[in-house]
C-alpha cells in the first residue's frame, strides 16, 4: 500500500511541475502540440510494446483477454446510457444541440493518454496489458458510435467504414495490435532492441503528466465552473461512474485483473480525442475541450481515490 500511495504521489507531483513550468513561462502552450506528438508517436508505442512483449503467454491470458473485450464493449454502452439518462433526464441540459457533445464527453475516458502510463506506474505491466485491450474498445466506440451520439438530435450521424478504419490506424492501435500478436505467438524482440525500446518507453510516464499539468495550465477553469450543466455532468461523470462500474463488474466471474481496469479506467476524464471528433462533426468543440479540462482536473482525486480502494479491497 505504501508503494501504491507513493507512486500516485509522484505522479501528480509531476503533473503540478507540468502546471508550474506553464505558468512560468520556462516552456511555453504552444509547445505542447509538440510534445503530444513525440508522446504518441514514439514513447507510448515503445512503452506498449515493451511492457507486452515481456510478458508469456498462457490460457488464463488468453480467456482474460476475451473477457476484457467483451466486458470492455459493454463498458461504453453502460457509460452511454449512463450519460444519457444524467444529461438529458436529470440535469436536462441545454441547449439541446450540445446534448450529444455531453453524453459523448460522458461515455469516453482518457485510458491511453493518462491511462497506460498511470496504470504502468501504479499497477505494472499485468494491468497495463489489460488497459490497452480497453483503449482498443474506446477506439472502436469513439470512431463508430461518437458521430451517431453528438448528432442524435439531428439524426445526421452515418457510419462510415472508410472513417472509421482510417482513425483506427494511428500507432498506439497499430503497435498494440503487433504487440498482442507477438504474445499469442511466443515471440520477443533481441535483448538489445527490447532494452532500447523499454528505455525509451520508460519516458511516457513523466513526458504524459508533465502534459497534463501544461494543459491544465493553459485552461481557464475559472470561467469552465460557471457553467451548471457543465460542472454538474463532470462531478457526476468523475463520481458515477467509478461507482456504478465497480457495482456492476464485481459480482462477475471474470479475471481480477479485467475487473480493476475496468473500474480504474472510469476513474479517468474524458478522452482528448473526443474533441477533434466534436469538431469533425461541426459540433461545440470549444465545451468539449472544456469538459476534457475539467475532468482532468477532477481525475486528480478521483485517479488515487479509486486506485487505493481497488488495490485495498483486492489485496494487492
Amino acid at each position: 500500500m505504501a508503494t501504491i500511495i507513493t507512486n500516485i504521489a509522484s505522479i501528480f507531483i509531476i503533473i503540478a511541475v507540468g502546471f508550474g513550468i506553464t505558468k512560468s513561462k520556462i516552456i511555453p502552450a504552444s509547445a505542447n502540440e509538440h510534445f503530444v506528438s513525440m508522446l504518441l508517436m514514439v514513447t507510448l508505442p515503445c512503452m506498449i510494446i515493451s511492457s507486452i512483449t515481456s510478458k508469456e503467454f498462457n490460457p488464463d491470458l488468453g480467456l482474460a483477454t476475451i473477457e476484457t473485450f467483451i466486458v470492455g464493449l459493454l463498458f461504453f454502452a453502460f457509460t452511454f446510457v449512463l450519460g444519457y439518462l444524467f444529461c438529458k433526464k436529470i440535469i436536462k441540459v441545454s441547449p439541446a444541440e450540445d446534448l450529444g457533445v455531453y453524453i459523448f464527453a460522458f461515455s469516453t475516458v482518457n485510458n491511453g493518454f493518462m491511462g497506460f502510463p498511470i496504470t504502468q506506474a501504479i499497477f505494472g505491466s499485468d494491468i497495463l496489458y489489460f488497459m490497452v485491450l480497453h483503449n482498443i474498445c474506446l477506439n472502436l466506440f469513439l470512431y463508430s458510435a461518437g458521430p451517431f451520439i453528438l448528432n442524435m438530435n439531428s439524426g445526421e450521424g452515418k457510419f462510415n467504414l472508410r472513417y472509421l478504419l482510417k482513425t483506427l490506424c494511428n500507432p498506439s492501435t497499430i503497435v498494440s495490435a503487433i504487440s498482442i500478436a507477438m504474445l499469442f505467438a511466443g515471440l520477443h524482440l533481441p535483448s538489445m532492441l527490447f532494452d532500447t525500446v523499454e528505455l525509451i518507453g520508460d519516458i511516457t510516464v513523466p513526458l504524459s503528466m508533465l502534459l497534463v499539468g501544461m494543459q491544465l495550465a493553459d485552461s481557464n477553469i475559472g470561467r469552465i465552473i460557471k457553467n451548471r450543466h457543465l460542472l454538474l455532468s463532470s462531478i457526476a461523470k468523475m463520481i458515477t461512474v467509478p461507482v456504478f462500474m465497480f457495482l456492476a463488474v464485481n459480482w462477475l466471474p471474470i479475471d481480477i485483473g479485467v475487473k480493476i481496469t475496468l473500474v480504474f479506467s472510469a476513474a479517468f476524464p474524458t478522452a482528448v480525442v473526443a474533441t477533434a471528433i466534436a469538431a469533425m462533426e461541426n459540433k461545440n468543440s470549444l465545451l468539449s475541450a472544456e469538459i476534457v479540462a475539467l475532468t482532468t482536473l477532477l481525475s486528480v482525486i478521483s485517479i488515487p481515490v479509486t486506485a487505493l480502494f481497488l488495490t485495498s479491497y483486492y489485496g494487492l
